[in-house]
């Protein structure tokens, strides 16, 4: 919240639009009560959600963009608790169906980061994606 009201600050007192990114996780939306119960990670990831979309309001006139993109799990080291249980892992194979049912990695998230942050998406604001690896569309198996 801190970084988007410098940023926002920054815009209005340069007379100039710009991009805001903000980074969430589909657990905000798509919970998963057996692998990742983890409520108050989960809440606060929702808070981004709805805090992009009032400010994307708020100054579009001012033509400042803010988006949001929401990875499912994705292999960095706050992710190494699941990335070496099996069950998890396991579970991810269907819950995450995409390129063989395996963990995102960084390097998924960098192209969507690219547009946002570039003139590409001039006419994009208040969006919430998901780089989740088909996580908000599955099932998944428990």
């Amino acid at each position: 919240m801190l970084s988007n009201q410098s940023a926002v600050q920054w815009f209005l007192d340069h007379q100039t639009g710009g991009t805001i990114l903000n980074m969430s996780s589909v657990l905000g939306s798509f919970p998963s009560p057996v692998h990742f119960a983890t409520h108050a990670y989960a809440a606060c990831k929702s808070a981004v959600t709805g805090f992009t979309k009032s400010i994307a309001a708020y100054y579009a006139g001012n033509n400042i963009r803010v988006n949001t993109i929401a990875p499912a799990l994705v292999d960095t080291p706050m992710a190494q608790r699941a990335a070496q249980n099996e069950q998890i892992l396991s579970f991810i194979q269907t819950k995450q169906p995409l390129d063989g049912g395996r963990i995102g990695r960084p390097e998924d998230l960098d192209g969507l980061a690219v547009y946002f942050m570039s003139d590409y998406s001039k006419f994009t604001t208040g969006q919430i994606v998901y780089v989740d690896g088909g996580w908000s569309v599955s099932e998944g198996q428990i």
